[in-house]
């Protein structure tokens, strides 16, 4: 069985053309033009509110919890989307909370950013929220500019500009307008789609009372506890009382730090150079074991008792040339080894479920690989009309997968 729903369509179109006659010569470029976003105190302290269902447009985190698939809208809110039937999963409203971007559930308590502020929100009706709890700036902080306000975030306009060659920016990747906003060329975000299928030899699931993240998280709960990673930080918050968070502790883990997923009691930690090993025995003191080294590039990570899998993807976020699979032994875990390196196409979030492996190839499709012989990993499907971006994998023979499009 097979479900799938499309929610949104949006193109991205780039264009290159350079004339020379004589002496001088120009471009035409079409690029992603980012502008800075500034908020008012006012508008950062707004509360959450819901609202009508909405398409998905830029979708980023998918999560499962209780029957229901919650779907972040990059700096928008949270989709909720009803699966009682699997064969016809219903969007039924949309959480409006500006700037967020990752959260988890626990126990009816959903944990969300809004920008840098940690919410926790009551979804014991989940179409009717109730902000519990806010703790200010658990993040960086927001720089302030005096006359325009919190610099929050940057907005995404497409623009063409000619450019004569004596300009500095002639034939240049990127580069920062007078205005601090960013060029880059077009096509960094895809179209989405959103799909649920059915799988086989699934054996996953959450910690009791929480839900189920994909490989792109940044916020994971086990062991009672809310572990956050950002750019450079872990921090570790304490739910016995899931409505009011406690800031336990915060690590350093250096930059560069993407994702992070739970197992048993280690954490693993995906970040643009390589994968961390945390211990949680003790879960508000978490205690680096070990790193495995991987050349700069996007890193998500999934792992079991044995093994750990990691993609390494291209492209200009993650400003890498690698598109392949690492298989990384980690039965000792003080000292993770390179089993084997798979080229792929352009892989990005994965899951595991008992010996089989679901890797999102972006818009290539959805590939699924027998793991049982870790050192010989086979190929057994390849869904090229599924483009994916993360998935998860659910305890009932199912899959949901969150995807990409051209």
């Amino acid at each position: 069985m097979k479900t799938i729903q499309l929610f949104a369509l949006l193109l991205a179109i780039s264009s290159l053309s350079i004339s020379c006659l004589k002496d001088t010569c120009s471009e035409i470029r079409t690029f992603e033009r980012w502008d800075p976003v500034y908020r008012s105190k006012a508008q950062l302290n707004e509360p959450i509110s819901v609202e009508a269902s909405r398409p998905l447009r830029q979708p980023g985190i998918i999560y499962f919890y209780n029957n229901y698939i919650l779907i972040n809208e990059y700096q928008e809110g949270i989709h909720v989307i009803n699966n009682a039937d699997q064969k016809n999963p219903v969007n039924e409203a949309f959480i409006a909370i500006e700037g967020n971007e990752h959260f988890a559930v626990i126990n009816n308590q959903l944990q969300a950013n809004k920008y840098n502020d940690l919410l926790t929100i009551d979804i014991t009706n989940i179409n009717a929220p109730v902000e519990k709890s806010r703790i200010r700036n658990v993040f960086q902080e927001i720089w302030e500019d005096p006359t325009r306000g919190f610099l929050v975030g940057y907005s995404r306009t497409n623009e063409t500009t000619t450019l004569d060659c004596s300009s500095p920016n002639f034939n240049s990747f990127r580069w920062s307008p007078d205005n601090g906003g960013i060029f880059r060329p077009t096509g960094f975000f895809r179209n989405v789609d959103f799909i649920a299928a059915s799988s086989s030899s699934v054996d996953a699931g959450g910690p009791s009372g929480a839900g189920i993240g994909g490989s792109m998280a940044r916020f994971t709960i086990t062991a009672n506890h809310l572990y956050i990673v950002s750019d450079y930080e872990l921090k570790v918050f304490d739910l016995a009382a899931p409505s009011n968070p406690v800031l336990r502790n915060t690590v350093n883990l250096g930059w560069g730090i993407e994702t992070i997923y739970p197992f048993k009691n280690q954490l693993f930690i995906g970040s643009n150079s390589g994968m961390h090993v945390f211990d949680i025995s003790d879960p508000t003191s978490p205690v680096f074991l070990s790193m495995f080294e991987h050349a700069r590039a996007c890193d998500p990570v999934v792992a079991d008792d044995k093994t750990a899998f990691v993609t390494l993807h291209d492209g200009s976020e993650c400003e890498g040339f690698q598109n392949q699979l690492d298989v990384i032994a980690v039965d000792n875990i003080l000292a993770p080894r390179l089993l084997k390196t798979y080229t792929m196409k352009n892989p990005h979030g994965l899951a595991l479920a008992g010996d089989i492996l679901y890797v999102c190839e972006g818009q290539y499709g959805l590939k699924v690989l027998n793991i049982a012989n870790r050192e010989q990993v086979e190929e057994i499907d390849f869904k090229k009309d599924v483009p994916s971006k993360d998935v998860i994998a659910l305890p009932n023979e199912t899959i949901l997968v969150v995807g990409i499009l051209i």
